[in-house]
């Protein structure tokens, strides 16, 4: 008797999701194509798997046995094809990576290009994702790799530092703190704020910054979308948070001014997450080499690679509108994080 590697992969994640409808999302299926799968395998092993009912989807003694079975088989291909892979020293193949949208749209371009420059017959899948998806798709196999901005633990990944980014304030230039050096905790208490819902992995350090420091301003919007944050700061709605190196030309058009939080600035750990099952080698190990060559610069200089008229100021690296450059005092070059 042989059996296909196919159903056995659907089977586990019907198993792992009880759910037929989860198992299809997840597998870019649809809900039937699930079902006949599983009822292919349940005919090849001619025993019932799965107890199905109107409301879950439930493991029979057998199914079980076969989910254990499973997943150490699935584990064990996946890690020989990573293996070959990596003896032939081809690199070639395909590469799923999770990202999230901002890093997608200002950094990973930067990323994929020097990548395909260096490894062109690896195929690169982006998959955009939030941090708690990106994890959930790790842990299930879904994707090979996630660029995470947050520490996380799970007993199935690995975290491959990469570095850090800074967030700063985000402001209308009509604002009255636009001309100080750094915003301030107490600097807050009296503003608004547009601010991401509450529990938002992105901007932990943020909510620490607050949490920390006993400010709790007044928040007008929330939302997760930090292109409409920063075009509501830059209306003056409020002040918003936002990485560095997203607000670098929105600042040089003299849209908003960013500033560095607190007295110390406000950074956020960047990890290559990976599963544990699979050695991050080949393919893998190629772009994790790749982010950690590269991501330090784009972090400082969000992939321009000079400052072009947004200049700095000396004593707190301030982001300053285009128009007040030519009067700003000639600032060294800031260090890359």
């Amino acid at each position: 008797m042989e059996l296909d590697i196919r159903l056995l992969r659907t089977f586990r994640v019907v198993a792992q999701t009880r759910s037929f409808t989860g198992a299809a999302r997840k597998l870019k299926l649809t809900q039937s194509a699930i079902s006949q799968q599983v009822s292919a395998l349940e005919r090849e092993l001619k025993t019932q798997l799965l107890v199905r009912s109107n409301k879950f989807v439930g493991l029979t003694t057998m199914g079980e046995i076969l989910l254990q079975c499973a997943c150490q088989v699935l584990d064990s291909v996946d890690r020989v094809r990573i293996l070959l892979a990596d003896q032939s020293g081809a690199n070639a193949g395909r590469l799923s990576v999770a990202v999230p949208a901002t890093f997608c749209h200002w950094l990973l371009p930067h990323l994929v290009d020097e990548f395909h420059r260096r490894f062109p017959a690896i195929q690169v899948c982006v998959v955009m994702a939030d941090v708690e998806s990106s994890v959930e798709r790790l842990a299930d196999r879904e994707v090979d790799l996630a660029l995470i901005p947050t520490t996380m633990h799970h007993k199935s990944l690995g975290m491959a530092p990469l570095g850090k980014d800074e967030l700063v304030a985000v402001m209308a230039p009509s604002n009255p703190l636009a001309h100080r050096d750094r915003v301030l905790a107490a600097d807050l208490k009296e503003q608004r704020l547009i601010t991401p819902p509450p529990g938002n992995l992105r901007f932990v350090p943020w909510d620490n910054f607050l949490i920390h420091s006993g400010v709790f301003p007044k928040v007008v919007v929330e939302t997760d979308d930090l292109e409409l944050a920063k075009h509501l700061a830059g209306h003056n709605v409020g002040i918003t948070v936002a990485p560095r190196w997203s607000v670098l030309s929105a600042a040089e058009r003299g849209e908003c001014v960013a500033l560095p939080i607190g007295p110390a600035g406000v950074y956020r750990d960047w990890y290559l997450g990976y599963h544990n099952g699979t050695q991050l080698s080949g393919a893998r190990r190629s772009f994790l080499r790749v982010c950690a060559e590269h991501l330090p610069r784009l972090f400082n200089d969000g992939g321009r690679g000079r400052m072009g008229s947004c200049a700095w100021n000396q004593s707190a690296n301030r982001t300053i509108p285009a128009g007040a450059a030519d009067s700003a005092a000639p600032a060294p070059q800031r260090k890359s994080l």
